[in-house]
């Protein structure tokens, strides 16, 4: 039996220390990668465990389950990370008294990914002034000294009592996805922690997620000895489609994979920073037609002006605003202090007889979403009419893409210049890229957390989970899905799509486990 030894008094000031995790290895082999912060080991594959990622979350703060160890080692794979809520780790929101009873459990995993010879990555998914979650934290960790030092401090609290832990079963995971906040602060910021982790753990790896919500890498982060962490989540219309924590996914378009891609933004002319956008569709209208344009979201106003072979067929203003209106669902963006209303409602604009091309541009305001562009013939009845009706579906939600220009062919088959295809190349060219020269220059990386929502088809997500596989393996990094057992995951996922397997009282996907099984080498 393991031995758990713990020494001190439990308590996050500056005059009594934490209590001390020891494990007994007498008679233990280590079976698991030493990793350094130049380079994380490419063998790290696993899972994120949520036993204690949200306070009172549904899924979440519930102690560690053996069982999940045993079956992850079983499986093959050696890496878990564990995200936490800080709150449950401190007692009556006081940051500076820790509450032992939770720690204990977190001794739970610790003591468990021993065991099984799996590497354990703590992680503070929620830390003092600072969440991707909600609420929103009240304090404010880029810019208020107070959160700063709590952040520092309950990191040099958790590093003491795990300071007899080999690097090899275990790495510290700083903050998740930081967002809002420029390089030379975040850094800042995350060498206060590093330093309260290191007066008690010297050589502790630690990782710290990427710039932009975990996807951009930071070479200042890099200069700090410190490991990074990217995430797997593009394209984020797939990842999470209809995922009901994220505003406006139920209007994300059905996703595919690969997939050829229109984009849906309309931005106005007079906006700087993205490229001019224009929906052009060349087509014969050897007669009259019906265009219902179905406008999505609209930010504060935008003005739609359609023509047709540079006449001006249809002019109207659309305002987002509080209370009822055209839209469905009024969203104010309290980042930018306006109403980004969904609206999901078809306008009618007529296109006369002899027409060859179509555009439609916003002129004034800021920028609206088109979800789709339905062609009907005005007269459906006339006599030996041949015309077809025939639609245009925007369905990419990158934000800045140009629109390619769009031809209509006279059996009303939908051809894309230049269109944006989506595949394992465009992956690897948008987003593995930055990490892949991060990795050359001397900078350990890994993907922290990666997956997709239970909403997606699950053929696309398989197809879509190779390509990232093949892409994490060319580059050398280990990986994590989100999650084990959940909407992302290999057990209990809830997709109505697939035949489970009974594994241990689990539903098991188990298409996906084989999938993942397949890039364990």
């Amino acid at each position: 039996m393991p031995l758990l030894i713990f020494s001190g008094k439990n308590a996050l000031d500056e005059n009594n220390s934490a209590n001390i995790f020891t494990y007994d290895f007498t008679g233990k082999t280590a079976a698991l990668p030493v990793p350094s912060a130049g380079k994380l080991p490419s063998s790290w594959k696993g899972f994120n465990l949520l036993n204690m990622f949200y306070l009172r979350g549904q899924e979440t703060d519930t102690p560690f389950n053996e069982t999940e160890f045993k079956m992850i080692s079983d499986w093959g794979f050696n890496f878990a990370r564990i995200p936490i809520d800080y709150r449950i780790l401190i007692r009556a929101n006081n940051w500076n008294n820790m509450n032992e009873t939770a720690m204990r459990r977190l001794d739970k995993a610790v003591e468990y990914g021993i065991k099984y010879d799996i590497h354990i990555c703590l992680n503070l998914h929620r830390a003092p002034g600072y969440t991707v979650a909600s609420p929103a934290e009240t304090a404010n960790l880029w810019t208020q000294e107070r959160a700063q030092e709590a952040f520092a401090r309950m990191w040099g609290f958790i590093a003491e009592r795990y300071k007899n832990v080999p690097n090899e079963y275990l790495s510290f995971n700083f903050l998740n996805e930081p967002s809002g906040v420029d390089e030379k602060t975040y850094a800042g910021v995350i060498k206060k922690a590093a330093d309260a982790i290191r007066a008690h753990s010297p050589n502790r790896i630690l990782i710290s997620d990427g710039l932009d919500y975990g996807n951009v890498p930071s070479y200042l982060i890099k200069e700090l000895g410190i490991a990074q962490a990217a995430r797997g989540y593009t394209p984020f219309g797939l990842t999470h489609y209809k995922a009901d924590w994220v505003d406006g996914s139920d209007n994300f378009p059905l996703p595919a994979w690969p997939a050829i891609f229109l984009p849906k933004y309309l931005y106005s002319i007079n906006k700087n920073d993205v490229p001019r956008s224009v929906f052009k569709i060349e087509h014969d209208f050897k007669t009259a037609y019906s265009l219902d344009v179905n406008v999505g979201t609209v930010s504060n106003e935008a003005r739609l002006i359609v023509k047709a072979d540079g006449a001006t067929v249809y002019d109207r203003l659309f305002k987002s605003g509080s209370g009822r209106g055209e839209w469905t669902q009024a969203v104010f963006n309290r980042e930018w202090n306006i109403f980004q209303n969904i609206f999901n409602r078809d306008y009618r604009i007529d296109i006369p007889a002899g027409v060859k091309v179509i555009t439609l541009e916003v002129t004034d305001g800021d920028w609206m979403t088109v979800n789709d562009l339905k062609f009907s013939p005005a007269d459906k009845t006339a006599a030996g009419s041949t015309a077809a009706a025939f639609s245009v579906t925007p369905n990419m939600t990158d934000w800045g893409a140009v629109i390619p220009p769009v031809r209509i062919n006279a059996d009303g088959r939908v051809v894309i210049e230049n269109a944006h295809i989506q595949n394992r190349e465009w992956l690897k060219n948008t987003y593995i890229k930055p990490w892949d020269e991060l990795i050359k220059n001397g900078g350990g990386a890994m993907v922290g957390e990666w997956g997709a929502h239970n909403r997606t088809p699950h053929d696309v997500v398989l197809r879509w989970m190779e390509d990232n596989l093949l892409n994490y393996k060319e580059a050398g990094m280990g990986w994590a899905l989100w999650n084990l057992n959940g909407s992302f995951g290999v057990l209990n996922s809830g997709r109505i799509d697939v035949n489970y397997e009974n594994y241990n009282g689990y539903k098991l996907d188990r298409k996906m486990l084989n999938l993942l099984q397949k890039y364990l080498d």
